[in-house]
């Protein structure tokens, strides 16, 4: 029976209610702030250091990984997410035989992907900018017998 994978929390980022209103409220304005900040963008660490540039396989640290891709270009481009390091770079909406797809970026703009079990990555153009979104979880395996959890004759999604 395969693994079960679980989503855990780091308690070190948990702030108490009290800390939160401490932080939100702005005691010079007598209000709570209002900017809005977007989440923290990371490069993809690797052996020699950082990357942003994915247009060969490219290994993410963890599984379950939210990504921030940018397109730099006036033109769409593709992301490929799967498995492990075969996996090849799809145009937008193909799909190879191992059900990898091209995910489409929209020029000058953000796409956001999900890796769920996926780990691996590879860009169609050097133009796709891909960022880590910082999130205290992750992914962890535990092994046992757990309920088969799709319906019959379908695959888990993966």
């Amino acid at each position: 029976m395969a693994n079960k994978l679980q989503r855990v929390v780091d308690n070190k980022f948990l702030n108490s209610g009290m800390d939160v209103e401490s932080i939100v409220y702005n005691p010079a304005a007598g209000a709570n702030k209002v900017l809005i900040v977007g989440p923290r963008l990371l490069p993809i660490p690797i052996a020699s250091g950082y990357k942003t540039n994915v247009t060969s396989a490219t290994a993410l640290p963890e599984l379950g990984l939210d990504l921030a891709i940018y397109n730099n270009s006036g033109a769409a481009a593709s992301v490929t997410v799967g498995q492990d390091g075969t996996v090849t770079s799809q145009a937008i909406g193909v799909s190879d035989a191992n059900g990898n797809v091209g995910v489409a970026c929209a020029p000058n703009a953000y796409t956001y992907v999900s890796m769920g079990y996926n780990q691996w990555i590879i860009a169609s153009s050097a133009s796709l900018i891909v960022y880590i979104i910082e999130d205290p979880t992750r992914i962890i395996k535990e092994s046992g017998p757990y309920a088969q959890q799709n319906a019959a004759n379908t695959q888990p999604i993966s």
